[in-house]
């Protein structure tokens, strides 16, 4: 079955799905600038919450700006960015990564960042910003990153996780001492000199002095940081507003004075009324979604659902998330959960039409479908920038913004990035001549030559064209790649032992290439610029020009959702 974010994406780039493009997604826009012409409606309807009052706000801008001065991340343009978020924002949001992909790093932001300024070149003023979810639980996609090597698994590097720690937020996982982290380094360090054997002459240099600034700013983050959540603020500050200068202020969602702001948002969501209409709307998609054939992003609440987690505030507990149940038909309710580290059962008791929750404030965090509701409280949010995994579980939240009667902000799927290293287009090379159908050839570079062209004579239609076509390049030789990986399996075990040795020898530099190129490092897994931290982009990058590649390629007609390649060369 397909993902539900297939809806998003059809109807944008085939114009199909029109009726459930409306219904799951509040008929998306369709291009990057398109923003302006809806944004107003969404600010209009803020204003009728009486959420964002004058106080609150000035309140909130202070909060961020003491954040952000506390991560060495507020630049002249945060500030300015923070001054002027009560007038409407562009959001995009991530987990705690510190050395994670440039997809989920770099990528957003730079798209928010272009969002807003798409907007302000037709007179709307909107600030962009990046909310860090880092009250999610410890779990390895945030704790194990990799980086590449020559092989195809991937340097992967394991945040340990100390006793007692098992269920407990990033934002209170302590960071192993320094030793550990200079054996990470070296290792990352390693790996990159062995594939930068491909370059040669001085353009060596350039990459290794590359790989040692970005090697830098994680160290400096490190070194500055007690726990993974400060170690991924001080990298995303840092990486934003200090090596790009984007103007994009850090929102950590578990800074205590933040929570005492999202809690109106909690107070709202668990209301009786707000609560039941909620469930039934997001069961409601959720079946609307698989009865046409489609997985949802997530599955469906149970009648006792709670739209937060509260945090065991036993100190050795460590923040323990605990997951409540909702009971009580009357006008009290109770809330309860017991601690999967210490077993104590809270029970949180409030009334059902009007709950008051500001003392549990700091200890309360939001769900994966509550998140947005509960910041669009504390920020008025005109859009937000997503992901694959968003696009999809938005389609289930986005209807119950409808149903409970409050503005939602505008979903805007980023573009998809690949992109070229040296180590991967002479590695395409010589598997070419091997007759493999890799992506580094003419087909590829003709296709990006003609984007680049209708790109710069304002060709619209045409440059989408392209893109769409590059998406199906894509996506054709990594199908088609597997299909020559399988082939040589079957090969091998009929080949004499000497012609065995040389086609084992061809699968690994395949498998290699897949996992350079297509982020391929495990079986089922796409997406270089998730599969890889945000150090492979740099070094490719180079920091004067980190977010330049990003600015230079979205232009306000690209469709939302596009593919994109970036060909960097020295």
């Amino acid at each position: 079955m397909t993902s539900v974010y297939q809806v998003y994406q059809d109807y944008i780039w085939k114009g199909e799905q029109e009726e459930l493009a409306k219904k799951l997604y509040n008929e998306p826009i369709p291009t990057l600038d398109a923003l302006c012409e809806r944004a107003p409606a969404v600010m209009e309807r803020y204003r009728e919450t009486l959420w964002h009052t004058p106080e609150k706000m000035q309140l909130v801008k202070e909060e961020i700006t003491k954040a952000n001065a506390s991560i060495g991340s507020l630049t002249p343009a945060v500030e300015d960015t923070i001054a002027t978020l009560e007038f409407g924002a562009v959001e995009s949001a991530h987990q705690s990564v510190v050395l994670g992909g440039p997809g989920y790093i770099l990528n957003k932001a730079a798209t928010a960042k272009k969002v807003a300024s798409l907007s302000r070149d037709k007179g709307l003023n909107l600030a962009p910003f990046f909310f860090v979810a880092d009250y999610d639980e410890v779990q390895s996609e945030l704790t194990h990153v990799r980086t590449p090597l020559v092989g195809s698994d991937g340097n992967l590097v394991s945040i340990p996780v100390p006793e007692r720690h098992e269920h407990s937020p990033v934002y209170v996982l302590p960071l192993p001492e320094v030793d550990w982290y200079r054996e990470v380094e070296e290792s990352i360090r390693e790996n990159y000199t062995a594939m930068m054997k491909a370059i040669e002459g001085s353009a060596r240099l350039v990459y290794e002095e590359r790989l040692e600034q970005a090697l830098s700013v994680s160290r400096w983050a490190f070194v500055n940081s007690k726990t993974m959540g400060e170690w991924a603020q001080r990298i995303l500050g840092r990486l934003f507003n200090v090596e790009g200068d984007l103007g994009v202020p850090i929102i950590p969602a578990s800074n205590p004075e933040v929570r005492d702001l999202l809690v109106e948002g909690m107070e709202f969501l668990l209301a009786r009324e707000n609560r039941d209409r909620f469930l039934r709307s997001f069961d409601e998609a959720t079946r609307f979604i698989t009865e046409r054939g489609y997985v949802p992003g997530i599955g469906s609440r149970d009648p006792d659902y709670v739209p937060f987690f509260y945090e065991c505030p036993e100190t050795e507990c460590y923040r323990s998330r605990i997951e409540l149940s909702y009971e009580g038909q009357g006008s009290e309710i109770a809330l309860s959960g017991r601690c999967p580290n210490c077993g104590q059962t809270y029970v949180i008791e409030t009334n059902a039409e009007s709950p008051y929750l500001a003392e549990f404030a700091r200890y309360l965090s939001p769900r994966v479908d509550t998140r947005q509701f509960v910041v669009d409280t504390m920020i008025p949010i005109v859009a937000h920038i997503g992901g694959p995994g968003e696009t999809a579980y938005y389609a289930q939240v986005i209807p119950g913004a409808e149903a409970i009667n409050v503005p939602f902000p505008l979903f805007i799927r980023y573009p998809r990035v690949y992109f070229n290293t040296p180590w991967g287009e002479e590695l395409g090379r010589s598997l070419e001549e091997k007759e493999m159908a890799v992506l580094h050839g003419r087909d590829l570079f003709r296709n990006l030559g003609k984007t680049a062209k209708h790109r710069r004579k304002a060709k619209h239609e045409e440059m989408n064209q392209t893109l769409a076509d590059l998406h199906d390049m894509i996506h054709s030789r990594h199908s088609k790649l597997n299909e020559q990986l399988e082939e040589l399996d079957e090969k091998i075990e009929k080949a004499s032992e000497k012609e065995a040795e040389e086609m084992r020898n061809l699968k690994l530099e395949l498998e290699r290439y897949l996992s350079w190129t297509f982020g391929q490092y495990a079986p089922g897994k796409l997406g270089q610029e998730s599969s890889w931290s945000w150090i492979e982009w740099a070094v490719n990058s180079g920091f004067p020009d980190l977010f330049g590649p990003y600015d230079r390629a979205y232009v306000g007609e690209m469709r939302n959702g596009a593919t994109v390649f970036v060909n960097f060369f020295v």
